[in-house]
């Protein structure tokens, strides 16, 4: 008698258990995902100051939004006429709404006829480090690096553990102040590597550590395109983050 009371006992179990799972949802999941953006900009070389003051303008824009939590306007070192916006929200659905509003749609029709290529916009998530909020006082030192790796698709679970350790790696180095990778939202062999350096000295000591050096070597196999690095500095009329709270 007792051995067949533990049977359904055992049943019960095991469904409540499975009862439970269900509502959880799956391993790792998370309803409420931040959005992370970046968007790459190119302007007509004439056009890269009235382009740049377009950009603060629709940053102050999104800085304005519920759900906002950084709008970063960037200008590339070597190239003074491209830009890149970098954004966090709390969801995809509050980025798409700020990006669908009639202030933030005429922001885009002004850049327009300004650019020289579309707007190359990248969504995205965290997969590893952490991006670690702007400090407004460093800004005319720090240098904002963004790396777009684009691995090919027969190889992603094994560049994946290569890009992990490199960011756990670099996160160690001297005058690093953020170090993190994206994955491209729909393109998931797309990455993003987010990178901030107190100084260009910084970053320079960071590209020739052997551990970096280790991992340019390590990643090579895997690319499917040129390994795309690209140094900016912070918008000198751009904002910090929302409500202006940095330091």
């Amino acid at each position: 008698m007792g051995t067949r009371r533990l049977i359904p006992l055992s049943m019960f179990v095991l469904l409540l258990v499975a009862a439970l799972s269900s509502f959880a949802g799956p391993a790792g999941a998370q309803p409420n995902q931040l959005q992370y953006v970046v968007n790459y900009v190119e302007f007509k070389p004439a056009d890269t100051e009235a382009g740049g003051r377009v950009l603060d303008e629709l940053a102050l824009q999104g800085l304005a939004r519920v759900g906002v939590i950084r709008f970063d306007v960037l200008q590339q070192v070597d190239r003074r006429n491209f830009f890149a916006l970098f954004e966090i929200w709390t969801s995809a659905q509050t980025f798409a709404a700020f990006e669908n509003s009639s202030a933030a749609q005429a922001r885009f029709t002004q850049l327009a006829p300004l650019l020289e290529a579309p707007l190359d916009e990248r969504d995205g998530n965290l997969l590893e480090g952490t991006v670690n909020p702007r400090s407004r006082h460093a800004e005319s030192r720090q240098i904002f690096v963004i790396t777009h790796v684009d691995i090919e698709p027969q190889f992603v679970a094994q560049a994946l553990p290569v890009l992990d350790t490199f960011v756990s790696d670099s996160a160690g180095d001297p005058g690093v102040q953020t170090f993190a990778l994206l994955s491209q939202s729909g393109t998931t062999n797309h990455f993003q590597l987010i990178e901030v350096f107190a100084n260009q000295q910084a970053f320079d000591a960071h590209v020739s550590a052997q551990h970096t050096l280790d991992f340019r070597n390590d990643i090579q196999s895997f690319i499917g395109a040129p390994y795309d690095e690209r140094l900016y500095h912070f918008s000198p009329t751009g904002d910090a983050t929302a409500g202006g709270h940095e330091d």
